[in-house]
């Protein structure tokens, strides 16, 4: 007989009260993936710079990707947001909050782009790679912070929590 924790138990109830949360966890998980294949990427050795800038500018083509599929899923009129703030009135400046960072975050992703499509000659390339490289991280901790506030909101809205795995 498989033996549950108490937490365990609970996500399952969650996961079966609210399916109309599995949009949300399928952009979550979408979300972590691609995040975790940039952060994978920026590892590449700077040495090997032909596969470093091959791998950070595939894994950033599928951030763009799935943070444009995001914003739409969530922004377009009637969408996830739409529809909590009509229903959950309160909840308007947190959602107000996550649109904003959907705006900010297509700009340091676009930004990184534009970097990535003109590296510098040989001279000048560790250093950029560095500085290119430090502000990719920080757009994966902004991700990763969005990623949480938006969790926050789906709790406050719902009384459910989609879970961090996802």
């Amino acid at each position: 007989m498989a033996r549950y924790r108490r937490f365990d138990l609970l996500a399952t109830v969650s996961t079966a009260t609210r399916p109309e949360l599995d949009d949300v966890r399928l952009r979550r998980a979408g979300l972590k993936a691609v995040m975790s294949g940039l952060e994978i990427a920026l590892a590449t050795p700077l040495a090997q710079r032909d596969m470093w800038l091959s791998r950070v500018r595939e894994a950033l083509t599928a951030v763009h990707d799935v943070w444009t599929r995001h914003i739409v899923e969530t922004e377009a009129p009637g969408a996830f947001l739409d529809e909590l703030t009509e229903e959950s009135p309160r909840l308007s400046k947190p959602a107000s909050r996550l649109r904003r960072e959907h705006t900010d975050v297509l700009a340091q992703i676009t930004r990184a782009e534009k970097q990535l499509s003109m590296p510098p000659n040989a001279d000048d390339y560790d250093r950029w790679a560095e500085a290119l490289r430090a502000e990719l991280t920080s757009l994966l901790v902004a991700l990763a912070r969005h990623r949480q506030r938006g969790a926050d909101l789906i709790y406050e809205a719902f009384d459910v929590d989609i879970g961090g795995g996802f």
